[in-house]
């Protein structure tokens, strides 16, 4: 059917569609959304409730909850909204769910990216990374104490976009740079994106191959058409066509035997950005980005369209230098919990102290805010993975960086739980983070949403709010140890302090792992 409209049930909660939403989550009265713009992050045509139902199309649809009713309707005539039900809670509806629509693949990322901190050169070599500077930023992160881990080299490597060999009067010796790095423990990602500079040698030999998208307005004569993205116009590869997706294989299996590339960052691929292009079906092509990336194990996705149960690693949107917003440090964990719930169970929160180059300090410090990045760090470090960009020693104090250097080294101390966590994940399908109602169903946690469960017995409480040293936290039933050795019992609501060195989590001891 293109429209469905479901009573609501007494007390029933609703979560899904878009992840950059997750502070909405769940949703209330009157709320309405439009799967078509997802927002530049993960985007499911799925929603769950914690009575055990849920609502399905595999394509978009918009749907509003209000006076009562969820009402879906698909916006292609031929789509088929479906809904399930009798699972009892969010944990059961999820599973029916992905059991009948996105089986786990049975495979995760690569291990490293859950193992150890991530590093990515972005804010340090914003539009302007250079062999020096990589190699400086790889030999100071060790010097200051910080473990090897993932590196990656964002945007700008490249002659062109599309071109993907290495810029030569940037970077004069790029297999000697990865040389460098693998001695020093690092593995190396590249950041690439599915468009194509229109005025390149690149762009000529793919359009006269047919591999572009072409504009099929009066008068193009099949032309490739250009659409604008958030650094310039491009053209897009035709990611449909098998023939461009072996183009750009050929590519990047160069980088990595020729330079020793491990694996990529795929950026961009929103399906806006295709509809302006003119594809019939937009949201095909950041399925077809996402599907692409699964061969490489060491691989990030911030764009994603039915990628639920797909082994990637999932970032969450770019954020600002912001405590509060859409685009702030208090939507990570929302965003995390909308991630887990819609079947994307390998996370990373954005860089820490955010990502969007306009909104973080510059050299000079100003608009810098330390504590920011202090829980910053803290949230990020019991993450599935965590990921730095802003060099901690260039913004911080001596007290400062100490905190975030024992953040880093906290979730190196707990990688093997989360890898633990992650290989469940690929073989079950269950998220890693997971909402406090996931849990423990039907007890009042529904709107919890500034604490995550670990699993089923690690309960994570950081501190999300400015100036603040301390906290309300809900503990669950059980009996629960805290990082500082006092036990609480639940279920109950208490104050935890938490000054600035410290991040509160508590384990579950009266519950098996898992």
């Amino acid at each position: 059917m293109t429209t469905l409209e479901l009573p609501l049930l007494d007390g029933e909660h609703w979560w899904g569609g878009a992840v950059a939403e997750g502070r909405r989550m769940p949703y209330p009265d009157g709320y309405t959304f439009d799967l078509r713009d997802v927002l530049a992050n993960q985007g499911m045509p799925l929603l769950l409730s914690d009575r055990g139902r849920w609502v399905h199309s595999e394509h978009t649809f918009t749907f509003t909850i209000a006076d009562g009713l969820l009402t879906a309707h698909a916006h292609e005539a031929h789509a088929v909204i479906e809904h399930g039900e009798g699972h009892g809670t969010l944990r059961g509806a999820y599973g029916d769910a992905m059991a009948r629509h996105y089986p786990p693949s049975g495979t995760m990322p690569d291990p490293l990216l859950f193992g150890a901190p991530q590093y990515n050169l972005w804010i340090e070599t914003v539009f302007e990374p250079t062999q020096a500077k990589v190699l400086a930023y790889a030999e100071r992160l060790l010097a200051e104490g910080f473990p090897p881990g993932v590196l990656m080299i964002d945007d700008r490597w490249s002659n062109d976009y599309g071109d993907w060999t290495f810029h030569p009067g940037r970077f004069p010796d790029p297999a000697a740079m990865v040389s460098r790095l693998h001695q020093l423990g690092f593995k190396v990602m590249l950041w690439l994106v599915p468009y194509v500079t229109p005025d390149s040698p690149t762009a000529r030999h793919l359009g006269d191959r047919g591999l572009l998208v072409r504009d099929t307005g009066p008068g193009a004569q099949g032309r490739a058409k250009v659409a604008r993205w958030w650094n310039g116009w491009s053209a897009g590869l035709d990611l449909l066509d098998p023939r461009a997706r072996a183009w750009l294989t050929g590519r990047l299996e160069a980088l990595r035997d020729d330079i020793g590339i491990d694996g990529f960052k795929f950026d961009g691929g929103d399906a806006p950005w295709w509809r302006a292009l003119g594809c019939a079906d937009p949201e095909a092509y950041t399925h077809a980005w996402n599907r692409f990336g699964v061969d490489w194990p060491l691989n990030e996705f911030r764009d994603a369209w039915r990628a639920a149960g797909l082994p990637l690693a999932q970032r969450q949107q770019d954020k600002y230098h912001l405590w509060e917003g859409r685009f702030g440090l208090d939507s990570l964990i929302p965003n995390a919990l909308a991630q887990g719930v819609t079947g994307h169970a390998f996370t990373c929160p954005d860089m820490i102290g955010g990502g969007e180059f306009r909104f973080v300090p510059g050299e000079d410090g100003e608009g810098f805010d330390e504590e920011l990045f202090v829980r910053y760090a803290q949230i990020a470090a019991l993450f599935p993975m965590m990921q730095f960009s802003t060099a901690p020693w260039r913004v911080l104090s001596a007290d400062g960086l100490a905190i975030v250097r024992a953040a880093a080294r906290l979730h190196t101390e707990l990688a093997p739980e989360i890898l633990s966590l992650a290989e469940h994940a690929a073989a079950t399908g269950e998220p890693i983070q997971r909402p406090l109602e996931w849990v423990f169903p039907h007890q009042g946690y529904a709107a919890v949403t500034d604490q995550f469960m670990l699993g089923d017995t690690l309960m994570v409480a950081p501190v999300v709010t400015k100036g603040s040293a301390g906290r309300e936290v809900r503990i669950p039933p059980g009996t629960w140890l805290a990082d500082d050795g006092r036990s609480y019992a639940g279920p109950a609501t208490v104050w935890i302090d938490a000054p600035l060195a410290r991040l509160p989590y508590l384990r579950n001891t009266a519950a098996p792992n898992g």
